[in-house]
C-alpha cells in the first residue's frame, strides 16, 4: 500500500505489481512473477510471467494459504492458516530500480524469509508509508486469555536478518485494523466495549471507531504512544463507524471505512489537513444510497472512485461505486450482479477506471466504472464454482496487475490472463495441480 493506495482492497498485488510500472526503454521490460497457492497441496508456487513456467515452490503448513501483498511489490504475506496463527513473508525476488524516465525490474532468487509472527487469529494486513501492519485479533474473551496486538515491521528491513519490529498491544480483543500514516503515526481501531467485556456473547468483535496514535521512542514506557485524534463517539455519526468492516485509502490522503447500515450508517471519510503542529484530522459520513452496506473496499493510487461489495448480508449481490468527493451516493452508483449472484471477487485496474469481476457462474466481466457503470466485456474464464466463505470445493482466484487480470483455473490446472485495455485474452499457462488463491490485496 508507496502510499496507502495498495491496500485493500488495493494493497500490492502478487509481488509482480512492479512489472506494471516498467516502461519500455532500450530493452524489453520484464513482466515479473505471480505467486499462487494450491487447493490440495501445502505449497506456495511462483509462475514466471516471462517464461510461462513455474520456477519455485515453497512448503507451507496447510493447503491453499491466503495472501496479502505488501507495499512496493517485493514481499507477500503468507497467511499459513496453521493453529499457531503463523504469518510468513515471501520475498518474491522482484527488485525495482528507478532511472528517472523508466524503472528496471531485476529478478533475484525468491525465498521465504526467516522472520515470522505467531498469535491468535491473524486478520487484517495493511501496508504503506514504508510500514507493514499485521493485526492479531485475539481470542473471543470467553474463550480464554490472549494477546491481541499489531506487529509493525519496517518494509525496507524485511530484507535484513533482523527486521525492525514494533508491537502495539491492543487493550482488548477486536477484529481490528491498523493503518500506517507516516511520521510514526498510526490510525488504529478501538475495541468494542460490549465485546471486550465478554458478558454478551452476541456482541460483535467489529470496532465502532478509531484513534490516531503517535508512537514515541522505544525507550519510553509502553512505547510512549500518544493520542492525536479520536473518532469513537457513538453519539455522533460523523465521528464513529459502527460495526466497521472494509477499508481503502483514497487520493488526497483520505481514508474510507465501511460502517453499518441504518440510521447514521454509511462510509466514514477521514481526512488530514495542514502539516506539522498545525495539522488536524476531520471526518464526515457519506451515506449509503439505500439500506445496504459494504464489507470490502478496493481503490487504486490516483483513481477517482473506490468500489465495494454491497448488500445486507452475505452473499453481497451488488457493487457500489464511491466518489469520496461526492456529497451523496445514489442508486446510479449501484451495480447489481447479473442473476442475483454473489459479487465474489473484484479488482480495479491500475488506473481505477475499469473493474474485473469474477462471479460464481465462471464468467469474468469487465466494467467501465465511470461516468456510468457499463459492461464492456465478458469471458467464460472458468467452470462454475462455489465462492462462499469456507467452500470445500476449489475456488478460482483473481488478481489484477497493471492492465491485466489473472484468473486461476483449479479444474484444469491453468492460469489465464485477460487484458483490460484491449479486452482480449492473453496468456493461458498450464501450471498443474489445483491453482487457487493468487497473491493480492487484503480486504480491510
Amino acid at each position: 500500500m508507496t502510499s496507502l493506495r495498495l491496500q485493500a482492497v488495493g494493497l500490492g498485488l502478487a509481488g509482480c505489481l512492479l512489472a506494471s510500472a516498467v516502461q519500455a526503454h532500450d530493452h524489453a521490460p520484464l513482466r515479473g512473477r505471480l505467486v499462487f497457492a494450491d487447493h490440495d497441496k501445502p505449497v506456495v508456487r511462483i509462475l514466471d510471467l516471462d517464461s510461462g513456467e513455474v520456477t519455485h515452490s515453497f512448503d507451507v503448513p496447510k493447503a491453499n494459504p491466503g495472501f496479502a501483498g505488501v507495499s512496493g511489490g517485493r514481499f507477500v504475506v503468507v497467511k499459513t492458516g496453521d493453529e499457531a496463527g503463523t504469518l510468513r513473508i515471501l520475498d518474491t525476488g522482484l527488485i525495482a530500480e528507478s532511472h528517472g524516465d523508466h524503472v528496471d525490474l531485476d529478478k533475484a532468487e525468491p525465498k521465504l524469509i526467516d522472520f515470522m509472527t505467531k498469535g491468535d487469529r491473524p486478520a487484517h494486513v495493511i501496508s504503506g508509508q514504508g510500514q507493514l501492519a499485521l493485526f492479531y485479533d485475539g481470542l473471543r474473551p470467553w474463550e480464554g486469555k490472549s494477546e491481541p496486538r499489531v506487529v509493525m515491521v519496517g518494509i525496507d528491513s524485511l530484507a535484513k536478518s533482523d527486521p525492525a519490529v514494533t508491537v502495539w498491544p491492543s487493550p482488548a480483543p477486536q477484529h481490528g485494523i491498523a493503518v500506517p500514516l507516516g511520521a510514526r503515526q498510526w490510525l488504529i481501531s478501538v475495541p468494542n466495549p460490549a465485546y471486550a467485556k465478554g458478558d454478551d456473547r452476541s456482541a460483535s468483535p467489529r470496532p465502532n471507531g478509531f484513534e490516531v496514535l503517535e508512537q514515541g521512542k522505544p525507550s519510553q514506557k509502553d512505547g510512549g504512544w500518544k493520542r492525536i485524534a479520536g473518532f469513537n463517539d457513538p453519539a455522533r455519526a460523523d465521528a464513529s463507524c459502527k460495526l466497521y468492516h472494509g477499508y481503502a485509502p483514497a487520493r488526497g490522503g483520505r481514508h474510507l471505512f465501511g460502517c453499518a447500515e441504518g440510521d447514521g450508517g454509511g462510509l466514514l471519510v477521514l481526512s488530514k489537513t495542514g502539516k506539522g503542529t498545525a495539522a488536524a484530522w476531520s471526518a464526515r459520513k457519506l451515506a449509503y444510497p439505500d439500506e445496504r452496506r459494504i464489507s470490502a473496499l478496493k481503490s487504486r493510487d490516483g483513481g477517482r472512485h473506490l468500489v465495494g461489495n454491497y448488500g445486507l448480508k452475505a452473499p453481497y449481490d451488488a457493487l457500489l461505486r464511491i466518489d469520496p468527493d461526492a456529497k451523496a451516493l445514489s442508486t446510479a452508483d449501484v451495480l447489481a450482479i447479473p442473476g442475483g449472484q454473489a459479487a465474489c471477487q473484484f479488482e480495479l485496474s491500475s488506473t481505477g477506471n475499469r473493474l474485473a469481476n469474477l462471479t460464481p457462474d465462471g464468467k469474468l466481466r469487465v466494467y467501465a466504472v465511470a461516468p456510468a457503470w457499463k459492461e464492456i466485456a465478458s469471458f467464460d474464464a472458468v467452470a462454475a464454482f462455489d465462492c462462499a466463505y469456507g467452500a470445500k470445493t476449489p475456488t478460482p482466484g483473481l488478481a489484477v496487475i497493471g492492465g491485466s487480470a489473472f484468473v486461476s483455473d483449479p479444474t484444469n490446472g491453468r492460469i489465464r490472463e485477460y487484458h483490460l485495455d484491449t479486452l482480449k485474452q492473453g496468456l493461458d499457462m498450464p501450471v498443474g495441480g489445483l491453482p487457487a488463491n493468487l497473491a493480492g490485496s487484503d480486504a480491510g
